[in-house]
């Protein structure tokens, strides 16, 4: 048995709820290195509470999985934002849930969005996720977050009745 939800495009409006989606926006920017580059500040990306000082950046190596994909357990950090920026990764799956009143996750308003190469995201903190799921092909992610060393950092729970996350007959 199975929460089934159907995989939704990534769009900024859709995914504010749980974070923000990371790409290269439509403005000018500014040009940076004698005009050979373009800077793009995003804003507002990354958050964290004083107690999570230490800078974390990793990179994540993720098989391909094919859809339809289950999702044994989710997982949160409370103390922070945490931002996966793709490299040279396809289509890939952004999954999360919101938290109910007593904090724990509300599997059955789970949702799953379909990022495509060049999409990021960032977590808001707190904000309950499935582990990384490449599609078609390995991908490579750059991940940015603060720690305490605690055990706060990562809180993870396995669900009573696993998602499944499909694709979207369209």
């Amino acid at each position: 048995m199975h929460h089934e939800i159907m995989a939704e495009p990534l769009a900024c409006e859709a995914f504010r709820p749980f974070g923000q989606v990371v790409a290269a926006p439509d403005d000018r920017g500014r040009p940076v290195n004698a005009g050979m580059a373009v800077r793009h500040d995003l804003p507002g990306h990354l958050r964290h509470r004083t107690g999570a000082a230490l800078p974390s950046l990793a990179i994540y190596r993720c098989r391909p999985q094919p859809l339809p994909v289950a999702v044994p357990l989710l997982e949160r950090h409370p103390l922070t934002s945490q931002t996966f920026l793709p490299l040279g990764a396809a289509r890939w799956l952004v999954i999360v849930a919101p938290a109910g009143p007593d904090g724990s996750p509300v599997p059955t308003a789970a949702r799953a969005f379909l990022a495509e190469a060049g999409q990021g995201i960032s977590y808001a903190p707190g904000t309950w996720h499935s582990p990384l799921v490449a599609l078609d092909r390995a991908g490579d992610f750059a991940m940015l977050m603060w720690e305490t060393g605690g055990s706060r950092d990562c809180e993870e729970l396995r669900l009573a009745v696993p998602l499944l996350v499909r694709s979207s007959p369209c």
